[in-house]
C-alpha cells in the first residue's frame, strides 16, 4: 500500500485500532509496488514483465532437466529513485523453471534463478529460438513505486500486538481495501494462501519478490495464488542474488 494509505489505516477508529498505531509501524516494511502500464512490444533497456530480456551477448540461457527456463521480469535497477537494498544501478533479470508441461516443482531448490548485470554491461535483446512465444510476443512495461506493508495473514504475527477483532479486521478487511491481490511488490511481506516452503523459518531469509500470476505469460498458477522468491539476507546486501528460493500459495 501506498504511504498515504497506511497513514489512514493507522487512524481507524474501527476497533480501536488506532490505539495499535505504534505497533503497526513497528512491523511495518517497506516494499515496492510493481505496476502494469501499457502492452508493448519494445522496451529495450526498461523495467518490464514478459517479452525478452536483455542480457549479455555471451550470456548461457538457464536450463532444467525439461528445457529452458522462461524469462518473468526484468528491473533497470536505477529506475528506483528512493531507498532500497538492491544496488542502486543495473539490470536484474528473473527466469522460472515454468515449462508448459509442469515438470519442476515451484519448490525445488532452482525453479527461480535471477541474474545480475552491472551499469556499463552492453546488453542486446535475446530471443530464445527454444521457447514458444506465442502468448509473450509483448511484454508490459512496469513502474517501481515506493510503498509499505503489514502482515495480511495471522501466522505472520510474531508476536500478539492485536486482539482478536483488530486482528480479523487487518486480515480480512484491510487486503482489500488496498487490492492487495492485484500487484506484484518487491520485499514486504509474501501475500498467500498457503505456504509450505517457506524458507524464512529462521531470520537469515527475507521476501524478495511476490509476483501476481498472469495468464497472458503462461504463468498459470491459480489466479488467486502468487510466486513467491526468498534471498538470504547477508547475500542481498551483497548483491548476490544466486541463491533463490521460492514458493508458491
Amino acid at each position: 500500500m501506498d504511504k498515504a494509505k497506511f497513514e489512514e489505516i493507522v487512524k481507524i477508529e474501527k476497533y480501536d485500532l488506532y490505539k495499535k498505531e505504534a505497533y503497526l509501524r513497528s512491523i511495518m516494511l517497506p516494499s515496492i509496488k510493481i505496476e502494469h502500464e501499457n502492452r508493448s512490444k519494445e522496451n529495450v533497456g526498461l523495467s518490464k514483465l514478459g517479452g525478452f530480456p536483455e542480457v549479455p551477448k555471451d550470456f548461457e540461457w538457464p536450463k532444467h532437466e525439461f528445457g529452458d527456463y522462461h524469462f518473468a521480469l526484468q528491473i533497470n535497477l536505477s529506475e528506483i529513485k528512493f531507498e532500497t537494498p538492491l544496488p542502486k544501478t543495473g539490470m536484474l533479470s528473473f527466469f522460472i523453471a515454468n515449462d508448459d508441461d509442469k515438470n519442476v516443482f515451484f519448490g525445488a531448490k532452482d525453479y527461480a534463478k535471477i541474474y545480475y548485470f552491472e551499469e556499463g554491461t552492453p546488453l542486446k535483446t535475446y530471443v530464445n529460438p527454444n521457447l514458444n512465444y506465442s502468448n509473450i510476443e509483448y511484454c508490459l512495461r512496469i513502474d517501481l513505486h515506493e510503498n509499505v506493508d503489514i502482515p495480511y495473514r495471522k501466522d505472520l504475527f510474531k508476536e500478539k500486538g492485536l486482539n482478536k477483532k483488530q486482528m480479523d479486521y487487518v486480515c480480512d478487511k484491510i487486503p482489500d481495501m488496498v487490492s492487495k491481490k492485484t500487484y506484484s511488490y518487491l520485499f514486504g511481506y509474501p501475500y498467500y494462501n498457503t505456504l509450505g516452503y517457506d524458507p524464512r523459518k529462521t531470520d537469515e531469509w527475507v521476501s524478495l519478490l511476490t509476483l501476481r500470476s498472469d495468464i497472458c505469460f503462461s504463468w498459470d498458477w491459480d489466479w488467486d495464488e502468487f510466486l513467491m522468491f526468498f534471498i538470504e539476507k547477508d547475500k542481498l546486501a551483497k548483491g548476490d542474488f544466486s541463491n533463490i528460493r521460492t514458493d508458491l500459495g
